[in-house]
């Protein structure tokens, strides 16, 4: 018998060994990668709804903080000498952003196009704090 035939049995040995074991694991990642899609595909369908629920979370959090920190009455449109060209009460200043936000995101709902009113969504959480920033630290 020659170091070839040695080796081919005990390879042969080794593979009957663990064949059953490797297809066991490659049926497993099959499985894994099945259920990974099925994933990707549920947050495909469902993106709307997983891009809004943050930006409603964090328009809530922002209104609720703005109603404990602004004051009664809030100044908007903020001029060089410092006083305020427009005051409203803390409400609407609250109210007003919050609004805003909530439009934008029915109008990603309704939207064929996902990411615009997304983004303006987004970028509508600024107002809350621009409000909070310009009635914190006035000039």
């Amino acid at each position: 018998m020659s170091f070839l035939d040695t080796v081919m049995e005990k390879w042969d040995a080794i593979y009957s060994t663990w064949q059953p074991r490797l297809a066991a694991v490659g049926r497993w990642f099959c499985r894994v990668w099945d259920a990974l899609a099925a994933a990707v595909r549920y947050v495909g369908k469902m993106r709307k709804v997983f891009l809004a629920v943050p930006v409603g979370v964090a328009a809530v959090a922002l209104a609720l903080y703005n109603m404990r920190n602004l004051p009664a009455v809030v100044g908007l449109d903020i001029q060089t000498n410092g006083e305020f060209t427009y005051q409203i009460a803390r409400e609407i200043a609250v109210l007003g952003p919050m609004a805003f936000t909530a439009v934008c995101l029915l109008l990603m709902f309704v939207s064929r196009r996902t990411l615009t009113p997304w983004l303006v969504s987004v970028f509508s959480l600024a107002i809350p704090l621009l409000i909070l920033v310009t009635n914190t630290f006035p000039a």
